[in-house]
């Protein structure tokens, strides 16, 4: 957000002291010539090389006696300079440098190729060494050091941190208008750290005894996210969809340059949490039967922090299946409605509770380690298998559809095949055994077809049904098997 150099000097005169003496600092960092907030005139910088960085310096050092902050201007000097901060003699960088970066003051006054440092964090009786360099003349200049306590937050960059469900009291008598839109300002800080997006309140309701005006930025450039006026009485609220891992700055002002207390609250809704089965630990066993998850949202999963032998996850937030197979078969996993980034990997593993270091990506041209819509692999005996879903843009349905060959005591359906699936018309059926009947049901348990059948093959249309999922149940030597359908 740009400071406004005119009012940062008239600050000076309430919180520091002032000095206005001709100093031309010392030539080198050891000797720096020791300074105080205020303004220090005349500074003077024999450019015996002729040109930019040819060597020669006017070096100060301030010592803060509290934390805070620290603005170093010779933005109205009037002079082509470059200012920079040291921690101590040795150091082969500096900790920060500006050159030609000043912005002009509302007036137009300003010096295009001076400089400037603001908000730059200082701590306690520390030595922070001060540098002017870079002179393309030989003319004296003026320039102001200026020190705020840390929680005096005139600035954005001297904002205070605020977090959920807190209450801050405030004030902006002592303050100036840094933001330039009328008022005096306080600011604050919120940083977003819920894993998804949701809606904070920033109140100035609960109390005030003028007549607040807040304003919320995205950056300290002045970016304008929201700003509101008179949402309880003459009081101020906005409620805001904050992001993640963003930080917002708060201005609180005064509508038409009225300035007082006021109590800023902030109210955050509860984060989103992670799907249940949103780490391989808590992965939920379908067994080796067609299972159907409804309405799985991954886009708050958390990751799983590692990576399996032979495929990277790395940002791969998902959710976890898994199931043991003891005889030969085959897995299709399948996301209904995909969106986002979406992504189905098969993974091996040799016990029931593997790290995610130990599992082994399954092998197989239908299990590619890239994202996709579905996947599929041919199962092993005596196997555990796990499967990392993702689908980040919406709520989706997973569909995991396993088959084993079964042992000779469960021969019915053995060599029972339906296909299409997905399907948006006629479903053919075959099976060794004669299928008695057939009934599908919708996923309420509502009855949409039955018929005999007592044949080896036979076919059901679904044209008129509506999109979605259905179970078949097929009857076959007085048993049955239950699969699913999708419709499209």
């Amino acid at each position: 957000m740009k400071i406004y150099y005119i009012l940062i000097l008239s600050i000076l005169v309430t919180i520091t002291s002032w000095q206005a003496n001709a100093q031309n600092g010392a030539d080198d960092c050891i000797n720096a010539v020791s300074v105080l907030p205020g303004v220090i005139s005349q500074t003077q910088i024999n450019d015996l090389s002729g040109g930019a960085n040819g060597g020669d310096s006017a070096w100060f050092v301030y010592t803060p006696s509290e934390n805070g902050y620290l603005d170093i201007s010779s933005c109205l000097g009037g002079s082509d300079t470059r200012v920079s901060i040291w921690s101590n003699c040795t150091d082969a960088i500096a900790v920060v440098t500006n050159d030609d970066q000043c912005p002009f003051a509302p007036d137009g006054s300003g010096a295009e190729y001076a400089s400037e440092i603001a908000g730059f964090e200082v701590m306690a009786n520390e030595d922070y060494y001060i540098q002017w360099d870079d002179r393309w003349n030989e003319d004296p200049f003026d320039w102001g050091l200026s020190f705020v306590n840390i929680d005096f937050n005139d600035t954005c960059q001297t904002a205070i941190e605020i977090t959920c469900n807190s209450s801050t009291e405030g004030t902006t008598i002592d303050k100036t208008d840094t933001n330039g839109v009328g008022g005096a300002d306080a600011f604050y800080r919120f940083t977003e750290t819920s894993a998804g997006a949701r809606d904070v309140a920033f109140s100035l309701c609960t109390a005030f005894d003028y007549d607040p005006f807040i304003r919320i930025y995205i950056d300290c450039n002045g970016t304008l996210v929201s700003e509101n006026d008179d949402a309880c009485g003459l009081g101020s609220e906005i409620t805001l969809t904050t992001m993640p891992a963003t930080t917002y700055y708060i201005a609180i002002e005064g509508y038409n340059g009225d300035i007082g207390t006021f109590t800023l609250t902030v109210d955050c809704a509860a984060p989103p949490m992670p799907p249940a089965n949103d780490l391989i630990v808590n992965a939920i066993d379908t067994g080796t039967e067609d299972y159907l998850d409804q309405d799985v949202d991954t886009q708050f999963a958390t990751e799983e922090g590692g990576n399996p032998n032979n495929c990277t996850v790395d940002g791969f937030n998902g959710v976890w299946y898994s199931f043991y197979s003891a005889e030969l078969g085959s897995s299709t996993t399948t996301i209904l409605t995909p969106n986002g980034v979406s992504g189905v990997i098969y993974f091996e593993a040799t016990t029931d509770s593997p790290t995610i270091e130990e599992l082994i990506r399954v092998e197989d041209a239908e299990n590619p380690c890239f994202t996709g819509t579905q996947a599929s692999i041919n199962l092993m005996p005596e196997k555990h298998y796990f499967v990392l879903v993702t689908n980040s843009g919406s709520p989706t349905d997973i569909l995991i559809d396993t088959d084993v060959i079964l042992n000779t005591e469960d021969t019915v359906f053995e060599n029972f095949t339906f296909f299409p699936n997905p399907t948006s018309g006629v479903v053919t059926l075959k099976n060794t055994k004669t299928i008695e009947k057939v009934v599908l049901r919708d996923m309420l348990g509502a009855i949409v077809l039955e018929s005999e059948i007592n044949a080896t093959q036979a076919t059901i249309d679904t044209k008129l049904f509506a999109t979605g999922v259905y179970i078949l149940s097929v009857f076959a030597d007085g048993i049955s098997s239950q699969h699913y359908i999708l419709k499209e």
